[in-house]
């Protein structure tokens, strides 16, 4: 599958690039391409950030702000490594999730991550949310330009782990929601249907962030970044730590799921024992009926049946008195509600 396909969707493709200064104010930058990445001392950090649709729109707004994009277009094949690595730079694909809260299902957005030396850009086809949010709720006093790129990067890695938690928690809330209604017995018709495709998700939450197993056990591995010291591995182990922490949480919403499964199919089994129960009443109710109307109806001489009419109003009245009995006592012994 090309993740990088253009989807036709008629959106214009976009650039916005912000730089912090440590020794400022952060500010945009309205045309990045006047950028010289060379010259970007310590205190300052540029972002790029990319928005366009398709492989061949993604590669000719990277040459528009000075990214060669040969260098990191294996990345945009999903079958390729996750991670290149040259000297002075690094690229890496991930994939940030998008929870569907209409239908209960989860899509996966691409996005490539280039770090250099006091630059990071970023590359994805479609809006992802916790980019959108590091842009809308920046502070223009704050001090980001004091950050090296890699601790920069380890911070747009972990909002995106943050985007997987509360990814998750929109599933587990349309799970939980489903699991009050039925332990008030309230057994809907598709909630069957509605499980598998929370168990799809499930499964799609795994592979969408199995898929970067590749990337954050190399975060943790002494060869990677040597040069950096050793504040900045701690916060490489750091984010690569709290990854396998999401993963255990992952692996958990599968077992949310069978278990919902398991008090589904406990409420069903229970509605159809309530039901069999109801009619094997009904049943000996009827047929004790039909044993007193077939003795009354026996052809032997009694005084009972020279009553006429009224003897036989009070045999329908005391067949009736008998079913109203036997419902309350049904009732008061909780055989249904």
């Amino acid at each position: 599958m090309n993740e990088w396909a253009p989807s036709h969707d008629d959106r214009a493709p976009s650039v916005r690039a912000l730089l912090f200064d440590a020794n400022g104010e952060d500010r945009p930058v309205e045309d990045p391409r006047g950028l010289d990445f060379g010259k970007l001392t310590n205190e300052e950090l540029a972002w790029i950030d990319i928005t366009a649709d398709g492989r061949e729109a993604t590669e000719a707004l990277m040459r528009e702000v000075g990214l060669e994009p040969h260098l990191v277009a294996p990345l945009m094949d999903a079958t390729s490594d996750a991670l290149v690595m040259r000297k002075g730079w690094y690229a890496v694909r991930a994939v940030a999730p998008r929870w569907n809260e209409a239908d209960g299902t989860l899509h996966g957005a691409p996005w490539l991550l280039v770090v250099g030396r006091n630059v990071v850009f970023t590359a994805h086809r479609e809006p992802i949310a916790f980019l959108d949010k590091v842009v809308a709720h920046h502070d223009p006093a704050s001090h980001i330009g004091d950050l090296d790129a890699d601790t920069f990067a380890i911070a747009l890695l972990d909002r995106m782990l943050t985007a997987y938690y509360a990814a998750l928690d929109a599933f587990e809330m349309r799970l939980d929601q489903m699991e009050v209604e039925m332990f008030r017995g309230k057994v809907k018709e598709g909630y069957d249907a509605e499980l598998g495709n929370l168990r799809r998700a499930a499964s799609r939450f795994r592979q969408l962030l199995g898929a970067h197993r590749e990337l954050f056990d190399a975060l943790r591995r002494p060869d990677f970044r040597p040069e950096q010291d050793d504040l900045v591995q701690r916060r490489f182990r750091a984010v690569s730590d709290r990854y396998e922490r999401t993963m255990d949480a992952v692996e958990s919403a599968r077992d949310l799921v069978a278990g919902s499964f398991d008090l589904l199919d406990t409420r069903l089994t229970q509605r159809t024992n309530d039901t069999i129960r109801l009619l094997t009443f009904v049943t000996v109710l009827l047929g004790t009926l039909a044993v007193i109307a077939g003795v009354l109806g026996m052809n032997f001489e009694a005084r009972f049946f020279g009553t006429g009419t009224r003897g036989f109003w009070i045999a329908v009245g005391a067949m009736g008195g008998f079913v109203v009995a036997a419902i309350g006592l049904g009732r008061l012994r909780g055989w249904w509600k």
